[in-house]
């Protein structure tokens, strides 16, 4: 089994985009029509074959997806976490959950952001 990617839906599609591709540096692969209905597009880590988060805009929707009261996110890891917090904040329009930090007496670090649609993606520096 290996895993295949995630999917957000969201309501502007060049909006989530430029916020996936400019903001956290993840690379655009491809946009794929659903008929008539919605139309997806996909997006890589930098170096990684396989798009790994898939953004579906359904063409009709005009109301904020509801995200549910769990604690669902995506995660990714970085070499420098207070490199890659200053990056965003420099990039501006991001919105920051949490500011880095480390997890307990752990040598792993991390922070919050959240994307244009409320998606909350963990950043990680594992020590």
């Amino acid at each position: 089994m290996k895993f295949a990617h995630t999917c957000y839906r969201v309501l502007d599609l060049d909006r989530s985009l430029d916020f996936y591709t400019n903001k956290i540096g993840l690379e655009y692969t491809r946009k794929a029509p659903i008929g008539n209905d919605a139309t997806n597009a996909f997006l890589s880590v930098p170096g990684d074959d396989e798009p790994r988060l898939e953004l579906t805009l359904n063409h009709d929707r005009d109301e904020p997806y509801p995200l549910g009261e769990g604690y669902s996110h995506i995660a990714l890891l970085v070499e420098d976490l207070d490199a890659t917090a200053q990056r965003l904040q420099e990039a501006g329009g991001v919105d920051f959950e949490s500011e880095p930090h480390a997890m307990g007496n752990s040598s792993t670090r991390i922070f919050f952001v959240r994307d244009p649609d409320g998606y909350r993606i963990e950043f990680i520096e594992r020590g």
